[in-house]
């Protein structure tokens, strides 16, 4: 993936190293030509670690909009779809960005994504077609943008409530936790405790695809509980699963983060006083920011 940073905003870019250098070289020059620097970001990270989700997905945060090079890898057996690239589609969507998808127009698109618009193209077609794309992309997404030093605001801000990213690669249960998440979006936090657990979502855009991940989190969190009992008389699960229904009800959190405060009143609207399975907070990244201020010995002094 690479960052690419213009002012405070950023484009990310999901590619094959192996298979898309050359379309990578023009939209960094078209990306260049409209004033936005490209910073390389380590795209090369095991998805299997920590580490990926955590660099890969505060890139995607800070993004005004993403870029996705969907190109096959071609192997002995024939063309397969590239594993981190999908990984890092899939990111994107679940964080709800602008994503500008692009595949050659002699391959075929993974089940999966095959049904969203992608931009066909081929070499003699791919940059007229880029700069399109992105031109429309910059006049629709240029508002509301997060600040581009919201990893050491977010840093800051775990540290003051106590909080960190989970290590998922330490623990079966917790990696289980943050695979329900993962799926709408949302990344998992552990108390210093250890024992309480939050579930994190950055929505740096509005509309119903928020609505509708935090409809199916809330419903997941109420079916989960609500089957104890039922798993518990089926003999599918013995009385100690009455640990799950008390750590679904009382050592969970869910924690939102929104671009502005319009972001943050659909949601509460949304909401409205319906019963909720476990705590919600939700908070711009503003407010953040200035709660963050108020530390200002967790920031290196300048020289």
């Amino acid at each position: 993936m690479i960052g690419y940073f213009r002012r405070a905003e950023a484009v990310s870019i999901a590619y094959g190293f192996s298979t898309s250098n050359f379309e990578c070289d023009i939209l960094k020059s078209i990306l260049t030509e409209r004033g936005i620097e490209a910073v390389e970001a380590g795209g090369q990270l095991d998805p299997g670690k920590f580490a990926f989700c955590t660099k890969i997905c505060s890139k995607i945060i800070v993004s005004q909009f993403c870029i996705v090079l969907a190109n096959n890898d071609k192997t002995e057996k024939g063309e397969v779809p590239n594993a981190n690239v999908n990984i890092e589609y899939g990111l994107m969507l679940g964080h709800n960005k602008y994503v500008i998808p692009f595949q050659r127009d002699d391959q075929a698109l993974p089940f999966n994504v095959a049904g969203l618009d992608t931009v066909r193209y081929n070499q003699k077609t791919f940059r007229a077609l880029a700069i399109q794309v992105i031109d429309q992309a910059i006049r629709e997404t240029t508002q509301n943008q997060p600040t581009s030093n919201i990893d050491q605001i977010l840093s800051i801000f775990l540290l003051i409530r106590n909080a960190t990213f989970v290590n998922i690669q330490n623990d079966a249960t917790e990696r289980a936790i943050f695979e329900l998440g993962k799926h709408f979006g949302f990344n998992l936090l552990v108390k210093f405790d250890g024992l309480s657990y939050v579930f994190l979502g950055i929505w740096c855009s509005s509309g119903p695809r928020n609505n509708l991940a935090l409809e199916q989190v809330l419903e997941l969190f109420d079916a989960r509980v609500k089957a104890v009992p039922e798993r518990i008389k089926a003999g599918i699960a013995t009385a100690n699963a009455t640990d799950a229904l008390e750590f679904f009800t009382k050592r969970m959190a869910i924690w939102l983060i929104t671009a502005g405060v319009k972001e943050e009143n659909e949601i509460k609207s949304w909401l409205g006083g319906r019963s909720l399975p476990c705590s919600l907070e939700v908070s711009t990244l503003e407010r953040i920011t200035k709660e963050v201020s108020q530390f200002p010995e967790y920031f290196p002094s300048e020289a």
